[in-house]
C-alpha cells in the first residue's frame, strides 16, 4: 500500500488521480487551497484519506501538509505536484507581478514541496515524484509564452532531480498533458495591458476571445486510472504524454527539432577549434 501526496485536487486531473488512488486501496493526502472542496474524499474513504489545505504560495502550508502526511501515515511515497493555472499574453504585453506569481506556482512551489517530501523518501530509500507539465514545455504557443517557460522550467529540473536521486532508490516522472475537460481553461489569467500591435497574432488567445466549451479530448478519471496503473507496474518513463493530441504535438515538435538540428549541423559544427 502507498501513501500518496497530491497537491490541486479540487479538480480536473488531481481530482482523477485522487479518485483513481484511493479506489485502488492506496492511501491518498488530498491537498488544496480549499481544503472544503476536498473533504468529500474523506467522506468515502475515513480511514485512507487525508484532506488538508496546501497553496503553493505558503512555505507554512506545505511544511504543515508535509509533516501531518507523515505523522498520520508515517511515509509519503508518491508526490505529485499538479496544481498549477495559465496565463495569456504576448512576451511584452506581460505584466511583472503576473509572471513572478506564476512561477512561483508553476516552478517554485513544485520545487519546495519537492525539497520538502525528499527527506522522508531517502530515508525509506525509495519514492516517485511525478510532476504535471504540459505539451507547452515542449511546443511554445503565441500568447503562452511565460506558461510554457514555468512548464519548460519544471520538466528540467525533474530531469536533473531524476538524475541525482535515481542511485537513491527515487524515481521521478514528468507527465505532458494536451487539452483536458477541466477548469483550467476557466481559471486562466490574462494580460491588462494589451498592446494592440499584437492583435493579429495573439489576438486569439486572448481571454475575451475564448470559451471554453468543456469538449476537449483529455479525460482527468482515465488518467488517473492510467498514472495508479503505471505507478503499480513500476514500469514507468521518464516523460509521459497524456492525450492523443499531446502525442501528436510532442512527435511533430521533436522531428522538427531533430530535422533543424540535422539541415544545420555543418555551421554548428564550424564553431569548434580545429
Amino acid at each position: 500500500m502507498k501513501t500518496w501526496l497530491i497537491t490541486g485536487c479540487s479538480t480536473g486531473i488531481g481530482r482523477g488521480i485522487a479518485r483513481a488512488v484511493l479506489k485502488s486501496g492506496d492511501r491518498a493526502i488530498v491537498t488544496a487551497r480549499n481544503v472544503a472542496k476536498v473533504e468529500d474524499f474523506t467522506v468515502n474513504y475515513p480511514d485512507s484519506c487525508l484532506a488538508l489545505h496546501l497553496d503553493l504560495n505558503d512555505k507554512a502550508s506545505m511544511e504543515s501538509a508535509v509533516a501531518s502526511a507523515v505523522e498520520r501515515f508515517g511515509r509519503i511515497d508518491v508526490l505529485v505536484n499538479n496544481a498549477g493555472y495559465g496565463y495569456r499574453a504576448a512576451i511584452e504585453e506581460s505584466e511583472e507581478q503576473e509572471i513572478d506569481w506564476l512561477f512561483a506556482t508553476n516552478v517554485f512551489g513544485p520545487t519546495k514541496l519537492m525539497q520538502l517530501c525528499l527527506p522522508h523518501m531517502r530515508k525509506q530509500r525509495s519514492g516517485l515524484i511525478i510532476n504535471v507539465s504540459s505539451i507547452g514545455a515542449v511546443r511554445a504557443a503565441v500568447g503562452n509564452g511565460f506558461y510554457s517557460a514555468s512548464k519548460a522550467a519544471l520538466e528540467l529540473v525533474s530531469d536533473a532531480l531524476g538524475k541525482e536521486v535515481a542511485h537513491l532508490g527515487i524515481r521521478v516522472m514528468t507527465v505532458e498533458p494536451g487539452a483536458f475537460r477541466t477548469s483550467f481553461y476557466d481559471s486562466l489569467h490574462g494580460t491588462r495591458q494589451v498592446i494592440e500591435a499584437y492583435t493579429e497574432s495573439v489576438g486569439a488567445m486572448r481571454l475575451e476571445n475564448m470559451i471554453n466549451r468543456h469538449d476537449q479530448p483529455g479525460n482527468p478519471n482515465a488518467t488517473g486510472e492510467v498514472i495508479v496503473n503505471l505507478v503499480a507496474s513500476g514500469e514507468l518513463p521518464n516523460r509521459l504524454p497524456l492525450g492523443s493530441d499531446a502525442v501528436k504535438v510532442i512527435r511533430d515538435e521533436l522531428e522538427g527539432r531533430l530535422k533543424e538540428v540535422n539541415n544545420w549541423e555543418e555551421y554548428s559544427n564550424r564553431t569548434d577549434y580545429r
